[in-house]
């Protein structure tokens, strides 16, 4: 194993989001969140995020809106999943997602999130280190099990019919 191979496992292994309350507690403006979402996602997974898919995201109700053009904590810990998630799962699928959590749930969600993501880094970091050479092309094999992964979180999601009765039901037991 090359020194540029075992410092990308190394780094891999070391993936891992801000908790939640290392995210800024203050409402920040559109371009601080755009530099913090870079800095918080290693691998680049945040440099394609632009004020624009933001404002798209807005618009197609994945995330709320900014209240005086300010973003809070739920908006930052929604665009971290987002920009991860964005590769591997339909736009629709995280929206349902998001709406699964609920307003009051979307710290639960992220953190529950962020464990899971620095744990599936370190997995995957361990399983290569410990192939040798020969064995990498049978990853790769390995590899495409996550379409099916992929499949299934998108299958264990609410349906969206679901969803409005969930929410009809809250609404009446106000």
């Amino acid at each position: 194993m090359t020194e540029r191979e075992k410092n990308a496992l190394a780094e891999l292994g070391r993936r891992r989001l801000p908790a939640w309350e290392e995210l800024p507690d203050l409402a920040l403006y559109m371009d601080q969140v755009l530099s913090l979402t870079t800095r918080y996602l290693p691998g680049g997974e945040g440099k394609a995020l632009t004020a624009a898919m933001v404002n798209n995201y807005v618009k197609q109700k994945v995330l709320p809106p900014p209240v005086s053009k300010r973003y809070d904590r739920s908006h930052i810990a929604a665009l971290l999943m987002l920009c991860i998630l964005k590769s591997i799962m339909p736009i629709a699928d995280i929206q349902r997602l998001f709406q699964s959590a609920g307003d009051d749930g979307i710290q639960a969600l992220y953190e529950e999130f962020r464990s899971v993501y620095s744990q599936a880094n370190q997995l995957v970091a361990r399983q290569l280190t410990a192939l040798s050479q020969e064995g990498r092309s049978r990853f790769l094999f390995a590899a495409l099990g996550s379409q099916a992964a992929q499949e299934l979180a998108a299958a264990l999601l609410p349906a969206p019919a679901e969803e409005s009765r969930r929410i009809k039901g809250k609404e009446q037991e106000r």
